[in-house]
């Protein structure tokens, strides 16, 4: 197992509006760590800077983290949930889950696509289409940081789908008909002007397999 990010929580008095709103300009979030054989949720806060650093990652959702509880104790956990400030996106409250080692875990993972430079579909005009995450099931060691999905030898209307993954042992919520990426074709439509426009035709839902 890799080693992990290590985040501390204070203690913190359960509170109204006005008293988190003060405990923010302290530097601090609010913020509740749960999980399955605990007893009750234990609220606390953690450093806002600490938390920012690890928001600039790329992989946070999925990142698994060792918390040190006001208690002393150390559980490993995921963020399992962020509550922003409407306008101006500022993180408001965090949720952390207890990861336990044999029990698996749902988890959404981002999806990271290989292979643009070589596609020969894009270099032909076409436009890439692609889904953002899958959701899998797995145990908390297994957690990837990213599902890798090639694109490199697709055709203009050509794609990939959940089936052509190499996903391991991680189980997946999603048909394995279900496509994954696209290089969508361009069609030539006129909109109410008339002037003509090119537009992609993109995959919904389930494709349909391609004859040949």
């Amino acid at each position: 197992m890799s080693e992990l990010v290590t985040i501390v929580m204070e203690p913190r008095a359960k509170s109204g509006k006005g008293a988190v709103s003060k405990l923010r300009a302290e530097g601090f979030t609010p913020c509740v760590f749960y999980g399955p054989e605990l007893s009750e949720p234990v609220i606390g806060k953690v450093k806002t800077t600490q938390m920012d650093k690890l928001f600039a990652s790329s992989h946070w959702v999925t990142m698994r983290l060792m918390l040190t509880l006001p208690s002393g104790g150390e559980e490993m956990c995921i963020i399992r949930e962020l509550q922003r400030h409407p306008l101006n996106g500022n993180i408001m409250h965090i949720d952390f889950m207890r990861l336990l080692k044999n029990r698996k875990i749902t988890v959404n993972v981002p999806v990271r696509i290989n292979g643009k430079e070589k596609c020969v579909g894009l270099k032909d005009g076409g436009v890439l289409e692609n889904m953002h995450e899958i959701e899998i099931e797995t145990l908390p060691t297994n957690i990837p940081q990213f599902i890798e999905v090639d694109i490199s030898k697709l055709s203009l209307g050509e794609m990939v789908y959940i089936k052509n993954l190499d996903l391991g042992d991680l189980t997946v919520h999603a048909d394995p008909d279900e496509v994954v990426a696209i290089v969508a074709l361009p069609k030539v439509v006129e909109d109410s002007t008339g002037e003509v426009k090119e537009v992609a035709v993109m995959a919904k839902g389930k494709a349909a397999k391609t004859e040949g």
